[in-house]
């Protein structure tokens, strides 16, 4: 959101300069349709967090989740995928204990929050993937702002 509004201030001023000379202006709409938006998540449960950084542009989505209970082993890694219907399905470069391995997963996204689920995973082609993605823990992280 800073970013929209940071990039609607500089073309005020940019347009602004422009001395006599005809000129096309992009409609806001367009310049917001076209500009990433980053997104922050976040679920602290006593010591535990998990934080969610998206940056959506159109249908792709990039960022970086990570899971962080108090104690236990640590993940976290990128994310790339594609949003549709209020999904994104990414692949996660999950890195923990020292070992990076690319994990599916499917966001849902719910208002001010997004789930996942996570459970047993399988490898399948190289990645792993929830052997029953219906079952095992279900991730719900709310908006937050991003810092």
């Amino acid at each position: 959101m800073r970013f929209y509004l940071f990039f609607s201030a500089l073309l005020t001023v940019f347009s602004s300069c422009n001395s006599g000379s005809k000129q096309t202006d992009t409609p806001t709409t367009e310049a917001a349709a076209t500009s990433p938006d980053t997104v922050c998540y976040q679920q602290v449960t006593g010591r535990d967090t998990t934080t969610l950084r998206l940056v959506v542009n159109g249908s792709d989505v990039t960022g970086e989740l990570a899971v962080l209970p108090y104690e236990k082993d640590r993940a976290r890694g990128p994310i790339s995928g594609t949003l549709a219907d209020n999904q994104i399905r990414a692949n996660w470069q999950r890195t923990g204990e020292g070992v990076t391995q690319p994990y599916e997963i499917t966001f849902t996204l719910a208002g001010d929050a997004v789930t996942w689920r996570e459970g047993e995973r399988v490898e399948q082609q190289g990645r792993w993937i929830l052997k029953d993605p219906s079952g095992g823990f279900e991730y719900k992280v709310l908006k937050t702002e991003c810092r």
